[in-house]
């Protein structure tokens, strides 16, 4: 675990230490991209750019982003014609909003993105090898993963379960797992542990026992960390991250996302100071080199913060679709209703763009619902969506998790 031990050396440097140290790792994957790849020599050769032009980060911004469709368009040219320098392996996006995009990671990628997981999940008091729970989709199980990997998961001692269709009979018996294998450490989607912690405060299950529940792949928000919390008594650690952009993330203060260094982020298209569509600089990637990478999030970037000497994550908002910009230009972000549906009886809800002056609300509603609070909901949306845009309520009789397990709604506390 080489790079276990970087890591926490890199922990304690100054902040103007990691910069140097991100900026020589830029030149290095800059030379890299415009020596030995099709794309990126004509990319900097249409701009009348050298590698030396880009030296540091306020230099990036002379290089276009890079789309995820001009990945799959430039795949071949993207492939460093050295990459076999540079031990890799194939991968791609889950493609829960597309088409998924085939890229190669390298090894390097692979071994900080493990490894800063293992030095971020440290600080509940966590210690590799100690056992915990993964509840996330079929996929987890990694059945087609490297023998290489299979054996670490083996050895971190993970236990693998599917949160698809996570109903009563399923909570029970995981909820049995933990405890009688006395497992004390939780990760998975976020409404998936979710679920789990309600079910065990609705019957009045004792999980005093959990030392740390970590969330990932969808959005934390405000209820399902209370319930959590409430449930088992631990604390609760956000992790979020693209391998693809080398963007590893966790919540190591509550508020405070701490990014690895293995990629500069950027803002672009804010829609508030700091708020935006985040891209990547990929700094470990030789085989495949990502530069100014518009991977898909959206979230609020600060390089200031106590406590931490790298860039800091305020806000994630998750995918750039889940950020609704309305051409009157209200812009509204899926956390920040979570406040406003504790005032209704609405088991899950579901908020989507139809056009620029139309949003849909989906809701699944519970026992409680009435008239009245239909009309009030429709007021108060219709506030938020501004003049001059259409809001109109749907309701569905449940909502069911997407192929990959994750639940792209967000569930009430009165579900």
């Amino acid at each position: 675990m080489v790079w276990y031990h970087r890591i926490l050396e890199m922990n304690t440097w100054s902040r103007e230490k990691i910069s140097a140290w991100q900026e020589a790792q830029l030149r290095r994957v800059v030379d890299q991209a415009y020596n030995h790849t099709v794309y990126w020599r004509r990319i900097f050769d249409e701009r009348g750019l050298k590698p030396e032009d880009i030296r540091t980060k306020a230099d990036l911004q002379k290089l276009p982003i890079l789309t995820k469709e001009d990945i799959r368009t430039h795949y071949d040219e993207i492939v460093a014609d050295n990459a076999s320098l540079y031990p890799h392996r194939k991968d791609q996006t889950g493609g829960t909003t597309g088409e998924p995009m085939k890229y190669l990671v390298s090894e390097d990628v692979w071994g900080y993105v493990t490894a800063n997981k293992i030095a971020a999940w440290r600080t509940t008091g966590y210690r590799f090898g100690d056992p915990f729970m993964a509840l996330g989709s079929a996929s987890i199980f990694k059945k087609n993963a490297p023998f290489t990997r299979r054996i670490l998961d083996m050895i971190r001692n993970e236990k693998a379960v599917n949160s698809m269709n996570l109903d009563d009979a399923l909570c029970l018996q995981y909820i049995d797992i933990l405890k009688k294998e006395q497992i004390h450490y939780i990760y998975g989607y976020a409404s998936a542990i979710y679920l789990l912690a309600k079910y065990a405060l609705d019957h009045q299950i004792d999980m005093s026992y959990m030392r740390g529940a970590f969330t990932t792949s969808e959005n934390l928000t405000d209820i399902y960390r209370e319930t959590i919390e409430k449930a088992f008594g631990c604390r609760v650690m956000d992790c979020y991250g693209s391998r693809d952009a080398a963007v590893t993330v966790y919540e190591v203060m509550q508020g405070s996302y701490h990014v690895g260094y293995s990629a500069i982020l950027e803002i672009i298209d804010e829609f508030e100071p700091g708020k935006g569509t985040l891209v990547a600089t990929n700094l470990l990637n030789m085989a495949f080199p990502l530069l100014r990478y518009n991977y898909g999030d959206a979230g609020e970037l600060s390089d200031k913060s106590e406590g931490y000497n790298g860039q800091v994550l305020k806000k994630i908002y998750g995918r750039t679709s889940d950020v609704l910009r309305l051409d009157n230009g209200h812009v509204l972000t899926s956390p920040g209703f979570t406040i406003l549906m504790r005032h209704f009886d609405v088991k899950a809800y579901d908020i989507q763009k139809l056009s620029g002056t139309h949003v849909q609300m989906q809701v699944e509603v519970a026992d409680g619902w009435n008239k009245a609070q239909e009309a009030k909901l429709i007021i108060e949306m219709q506030r938020f969506c501004g003049e001059g845009c259409k809001f109109t309520l749907e309701y569905v009789e449940h909502f069911e998790p997407l192929k990959n397990g994750k639940r792209r709604y967000f569930m009430n506390d009165n579900s």
